[in-house]
């Protein structure tokens, strides 16, 4: 028929000629009726509103009067011809099960995906670091969240670090200034010095928790915590261990001197702290830490931690952290009735309780928090044990050297080794006068009254015509102190003068003898803890 049309040309029956082009269109005027309803009588009106014609320019053939248009026969507005309406951007069209093709639901596009196109067939999806709007027409790019230096988080724990850093300088220029003091001196004052570099260390390990994580951060951060607390607690668990040796000794020969001399207790504190070095290379030869962006925690964050490589290893050097510990904790009860001025075995004690505390909450906290929490928990209990090792070892030191200097003298750790030594020789005495008791009992002896022991060592008389306070201050200074120790039966009143090293070492060796021959109640324990005294 096309084939036809295109060579068919006619006069209809209204005198118009009729041809048809090469491309089989027909090739006329037309005029554009549109169907009015008249208001009066409701029937047909043919109105034109435009016309079309073919000999004019190209563009310029159709004409409409788009104001003379009436749908449905008087509305201007135009009806909606569609099974379903476009869909705005941010939806796609959704297929209704029995319907045609052309019947679609809008559907609103899943979170992480878009669209920026009416009736998209499909939404796309967002880039891995992107994420979709709120009204899902585009990608934004998603939140990155870490442990940061501006937020309030970090400020309050950087503080806190740098109080830490602060405090233990100034308990390290205390020692410092007044390192010939005997109570400086009777605390080890070299490890005393290594003690306060770990916890620097400790303290200065925190800050690398704190920032951005990056790939050198990750593999330093864990080591230097992991060494800086084994140097620390190998530092008490040595000082600790040597003082609590020498008073079981029997006596403290040269050999013991020599046995723990300043060289071993260095080489004791580095061995123990190699094992933790040897655990760090490995780790991190094997399977080091690095930064990673976390997409799985939460869809529109990204969070950006530090990737152990290993919990073993960490389980690791967490572990041996705390076998030393605990050892350092069995060692300080044991000397915990030792002299005050020797060891703070209470207070090392209380220490690595807080130690433990604090490290044994670390685990389950550890395990359930996520993101930047992670590093928060570890930088809290890394100050917690800081803190309380500091506080714990060091604070009644510094108080005694600042605030309480009548303490901090030699006649006053005498009389504190020289108490400690009478108290076991007592309890001694005391043991063997019950168990002589129980044994004349149970032969059927007289059931008298309860003997009492007591030893007593005097080097002074009592003075008929006592001094003013000042003089009799100063005179108690130059001769000695006087103490009583109570114990679990009874009370030990104990008299004790010291002179100066004015004379020659004869005249000493003859006041060491009268001495020993006036305490003739004491027995071997107490002539071990006075073997103590000359080591002052």
């Amino acid at each position: 028929v096309l084939k036809h049309l295109r060579h068919l040309n006619f006069t209809n029956n209204m005198g118009e000629q009729v041809d048809f082009d090469e491309f089989g269109d027909l090739v006329g005027n037309y005029s554009i009726i549109n169907w009015h309803l008249s208001p009066e009588d409701g029937s047909v009106v043919f109105e034109e509103v435009g016309h079309y014609n073919v000999y004019a320019k190209k563009g310029e053939r159709l004409f409409i009067n788009e104001n003379k248009i009436l749908w449905g026969g008087f509305s201007k507005e135009v009806p909606f011809s569609n099974c379903s309406r476009d869909c705005l951007p941010g939806t796609r069209k959704g297929i209704i099960e029995g319907e045609p093709t052309c019947c679609f639901e809008c559907v609103d596009c899943p979170d992480g995906e878009y669209s920026d196109e009416t009736d998209a067939s499909a939404c796309d999806k967002c880039p891995e670091d992107y994420w979709s709007s709120e009204n899902h027409t585009s990608c934004i790019p998603k939140q990155i969240e870490f442990l940061a230096w501006t937020e309030p988080f970090g400020i309050a724990l950087t503080l806190f670090a740098v109080l830490g850093i602060f405090l233990t300088s100034f308990v390290l220029g205390v020692f410092t200034k007044f390192r010939n003091t005997p109570i400086v001196k009777a605390t080890n004052r070299e490890l005393s010095y290594l003690l306060l570099f770990s916890l620097l260390c400790c303290f200065s390990s925190s800050l690398f928790f704190i920032g951005e994580p990056q790939n050198w951060t990750c593999r330093l951060r864990q080591p230097a915590f992991g060494i800086s607390f084994v140097l620390c607690i190998s530092c008490i668990l040595v000082k600790t261990n040597r003082v609590l040796l020498v008073f079981e000794a029997k006596i403290p020969t040269s050999l013991h001197r020599k046995w723990w001399g300043l060289n071993l207790q260095f080489l004791l504190v580095f061995l123990c702290t190699f094992v933790q070095i040897v655990i760090c290379v490995i780790w991190l030869y094997t399977a080091p830490p690095s930064s990673y962006r976390n997409h799985e925690l939460e869809d529109e964050i990204i969070f950006i931690t530090c990737h152990e490589g290993s919990l073993m290893a960490l389980g690791f050097l967490i572990g041996y952290t705390c076998l030393l510990a605990a050892i350092c904790f069995f060692f300080a009860f044991k000397s915990r009735k030792l002299p005050e001025n020797f060891n703070e075995a209470k207070f090392i004690t209380f220490s690595m309780l807080i130690f433990f505390i604090v490290w044994i909450s670390f685990i389950p906290a550890y395990a359930s928090t996520y993101g930047k929490f992670v590093s928060a928990v570890e930088v809290i209990a890394i100050l917690a044990a800081s803190f309380g090792l500091l506080a714990c070892i060091f604070f009644n030191k510094v108080y005694i050297i600042l605030f309480k200097p009548s303490r901090n003298t030699i006649e006053e750790v005498r009389c504190s080794t020289a108490a400690h030594a009478f108290k076991v020789a007592a309890r001694a005495t005391l043991r063997r006068s019950n168990v002589s008791r129980k044994r004349s009992n149970s032969l059927g002896g007289s059931t008298g009254s309860t003997p009492s022991s007591s030893i007593s060592s005097k080097s002074n008389h009592e003075d008929p015509f006592p001094l003013p306070a000042s003089a009799e201050r100063q005179r108690q200074q130059q001769r000695g102190c006087k103490q009583k120790v109570s114990f679990g039966s009874g009370t030990v009143t104990l008299s004790l003068s010291f002179e100066e090293p004015q004379k020659n070492a004869m005249a000493n060796r003859n006041a060491r003898r009268r001495n020993s021959l006036e305490a003739q109640n004491s027995d071997d324990s107490l002539m071990r803890h006075r073997a103590l005294l000359p080591l002052q």
